[in-house]
């Protein structure tokens, strides 16, 4: 009876360990999977800040940033993914010595990629997407002195749209995680209405890193 007991006893044990083995392997097979479904990332850099319409000749462009969090999450196994991002940046322009510009929350609910291995580790990343933002702030600044982009919109009789909304479009260089970007930034809001169309047009380069 003692045998039998023990032999049970045996095989319970066998079952339990099995059973623990089978349950973590799950637990890590499902882990790796939801890591490389999505893939969080950080980007911020330098932004190439001017307008485009028939109103603008003699506007140069002015400097401004970009920093962004998105995530991606791919689309399949061949490289397709989709995207959403959270940012803060700027937008304006200069004129001769006046200096424009204007800082904003961006909003972009998806962008559409595929990331194109070419080496190890190595990937060419043209991407597609659309955003809004929001100007929480503005100046425009001349020996000193300083007016906000409303003040200038009403001493025009305009109207200033805190509102943008448009696309971008760029292509990026991944080696590892880490990142290299380009992007055009295009609204389709005019920034001053009865102002003859002028629109943002934004030339980001950013360093990036996923995590």
């Amino acid at each position: 009876m003692k045998k039998v007991l023990s032999i049970v006893a045996a095989l319970l044990l066998c079952v339990g360990t099995q059973a623990q083995i089978v349950s973590s392997r799950s637990t890590i097979v499902k882990t790796q999977k939801q890591a490389s479904n999505t893939q969080w990332f950080l980007r911020a850099g330098v932004n190439m800040m001017n307008l485009s319409g028939d109103g603008i000749d003699g506007t140069d462009s002015n400097i401004g940033y970009n920093a962004t969090l998105g995530y991606q999450k791919s689309l399949g196994g061949a490289g397709a993914y989709w995207g959403m991002e959270f940012a803060l940046g700027s937008r304006g322009f200069k004129v001769d010595d006046m200096k424009c510009i204007a800082y904003n929350v961006q909003y972009s609910p998806f962008t559409f990629g595929w990331k194109i291995g070419v080496a190890d580790n190595i990937s060419i990343d043209p991407h597609l997407g659309v955003f809004a933002s929001y100007d929480y702030t503005s100046k425009m600044k001349e020996d000193g002195e300083s007016i906000s982009w409303g003040d200038f919109a009403d001493a025009l009789e305009v109207d200033y749209n805190h509102f943008d909304a448009g696309m971008n479009i760029g292509v990026g260089v991944w080696y590892d995680r880490f990142n290299l970007d380009l992007t055009y930034q295009r609204g389709f809001i005019d920034v001053f209405t009865d102002a003859d169309g002028i629109k943002t047009s934004n030339f980001m380069i950013r360093l990036g890193i996923a995590f």
